[in-house]
């Protein structure tokens, strides 16, 4: 991006920030079960657990059974056809350093499936490749100790967001490229790791979006986490 705009991004970004997470906080238990088809037969149910920022967290749905940890629960239970136990930990605004100091410290026990939302945040607070990657590593390392597969999902494509100026989306989607390169390589080679592309998504519609304009809506959360459920290496 020509450097002389940079000026003007920032001064968007900061608008951004003070206007977006209006949203208010999803209600209801950060944890539940989402029954799969054999369920009445006595199967145990496989956990899941997803971590990172306000995806994490939920911002734009009501509840959290309604936002991404539910939805992916569902989509993983009808793939796996066995109930699936979830668990979300999130926090509003997290950058990986964040995660990886705070949200990753609560992270115990043994989860068959992890997935990790993060890099929006990163991007937003135009922190560099080397700073993520220090960060990523050992959150993604932990994960592996936790977690039978992790899996990272790509950032998603800013391009899309409504509430996003022009030239301000240009060039984080410029930045989640640099970044998704970084997260790639971070992966690659890690057993049980699995980076997927927030490209397959599709074009995202209006519907795709809450009200703010920048995080998902259930039904968002639900195209999300059917998404990557239909890429998992499992």
């Amino acid at each position: 991006m020509n450097p002389l705009l940079l000026p003007l991004v920032a001064a968007q970004a900061a608008h951004v920030r003070r206007n977006i997470g209006k949203e208010p906080r999803p209600a209801g238990p950060t944890k539940g079960l989402a029954p799969g088809p054999a369920a009445e037969l006595g199967s145990s149910p496989l956990r899941l657990l997803v971590i990172g920022d306000s995806s994490a967290s939920g911002r734009g749905a009501p509840t959290h059974d309604l936002a991404f940890a539910g939805s992916m629960a569902r989509a993983f239970a009808a793939r796996a056809e066995r109930p699936v136990e979830w668990r979300a930990l999130g926090k509003y605004g997290a950058t990986s350093e964040r995660i990886r100091h705070g949200v990753l410290t609560k992270v115990s026990g043994d989860w068959d499936l992890a997935v990790l939302l993060v890099g929006v945040n990163d991007i937003l607070a135009r922190r560099s490749v080397e700073a993520w990657t220090r960060d990523l590593t050992p959150i993604v390392e932990t994960l592996q100790q936790h977690a039978t597969h992790t899996v990272v999902p790509g950032i998603p494509e800013f391009g899309a967001f409504p509430s996003l100026p022009r030239t301000l989306r240009r060039y984080l989607a410029e930045r989640a490229k640099v970044l998704d390169a970084a997260a790639r390589l971070v992966c690659a080679g890690r057993r049980s790791v699995q980076w997927v592309s927030s490209a397959d998504l599709g074009p995202a519609e209006p519907s795709f979006f809450a009200a703010d304009g920048f995080h998902a809506s259930p039904a968002g959360y639900a195209r999300w986490a059917e998404a990557i459920c239909d890429h998992l290496d499992l």
